[in-house]
């Protein structure tokens, strides 16, 4: 049978296929509402959805956990047959095929949350219907012997090719709007809202368990007191803080060993906060990072109970990171639920 260029599988051929999806069809809703010991969950719980993309959990195994990578592979390859082997059944365009497609998987999705029987997952949506779509172009690429064993090896082949092309663009973006950063700031650049802060202008060096540190960007001047508060307003345009903190070596030969407490508190909330002592045996530069998504109002607090009036611990090259342009397109989705 053909029509507008594109052969359908007839006769036995299709008996035969549309026998193949229905047990593949019916072996995936198995896998869907009762593998993975899905039965075993409580009804008493609550409803379980996620309605806001958090991306594509599409990526290469390498330094990850296999059980998770295998799992999220299995929701992208899984649906790759369906996209392979309907359009050789029934007249479909790619429009309607994943217009339909998409409306059963959001089916199945709502199903498996009021069943208590899994998650609604936009993700999985989104994994489920990419899957689906390279089957669909698999088989759009071949355009000859497509009912024979020729092409049909052709198809598979074609989509194999398609995914591993898929699984590299995903990663690809995946890393970029994981590990990708944005425009950084020094936080000496900022202007403070209230209260009041030293930054040493000269950067002077220091040394800590006998390592000499040469701060590059910023330092929290040692003339700052020993208890002091400010803040900065940061509109939410930042995306995490990163920095270094230590207590010197001159100060540890001379301080008191009362705790130094760092406490950072965004919008009223410490979300982060830093102990430390004037213990000669452990004294050692350290680093510090705390997310700021969504944070307009950063307060940093530093509370020295010891004599020495001036503030003993020193912070150094501490910045500020803005989104990436994807990770703002990601959050003004975000904002839209």
């Amino acid at each position: 049978m053909k029509k507008e260029g594109v052969i359908l599988y007839q006769g036995k051929s299709r008996k035969f296929i549309i026998v193949l999806l229905s047990l593949y069809t019916c072996l995936t809703l198995y896998f869907l509402f009762l593998g993975f010991d899905r039965s075993s969950s409580s009804p008493d719980q609550g409803l379980r959805y996620s309605l806001t993309p958090q991306g594509i959990p599409l990526h290469f195994p390498m330094g990850r956990d296999f059980k998770i990578w295998f799992f999220e592979m299995g929701n992208f390859v899984a649906f790759i047959p369906f996209g392979m082997v309907i359009p050789l059944l029934f007249h479909c365009g790619f429009i309607r095929f994943i217009s339909i497609f998409i409306l059963c998987i959001t089916l199945l999705e709502t199903l498996q949350m009021f069943s208590r029987l899994g998650a609604f997952d936009i993700d999985d949506i989104l994994i489920n219907t990419l899957g689906a779509a390279v089957g669909y172009g698999a088989q759009r690429i071949v355009k000859h012997h497509r009912n024979t064993l020729k092409g049909i090896i052709r198809i598979f082949l074609t989509a194999i090719i398609f995914s591993m092309a898929t699984i590299t663009v995903v990663g690809g973006l995946n890393h970029y709007l994981d590990k990708v950063d944005g425009k950084s700031v020094a936080l000496n650049e900022l202007v403070s809202s209230d209260g009041a802060v030293v930054w040493d202008e000269e950067l002077s060096s220091f040394t800590v368990g006998e390592a000499n540190v040469e701060p590059q960007i910023n330092l929290y001047s040692r003339k700052n007191q020993k208890t002091n508060e400010f803040s900065y307003l940061l509109n939410k345009k930042y995306k995490n803080m990163i920095g270094y903190f230590a207590i010197p070596d001159d100060v540890v030969r001379t301080a008191s060993h009362e705790p130094i407490t760092v406490s950072f508190i965004a919008d009223g909330t410490e979300i982060y906060s830093l102990v430390v002592s004037a213990n000669s045996g452990e004294n050692h530069p350290d680093s510090f990072q705390t997310p700021l998504n969504g944070v307009n109002e950063l307060t940093i607090k530093v509370m020295n109970d010891g004599s020495n009036p001036m503030t003993n611990i020193v912070m150094w090259d501490i910045t500020l990171t803005e989104p990436n342009t994807g990770q703002k397109f990601i959050n003004s989705i975000k904002s839209t639920f």
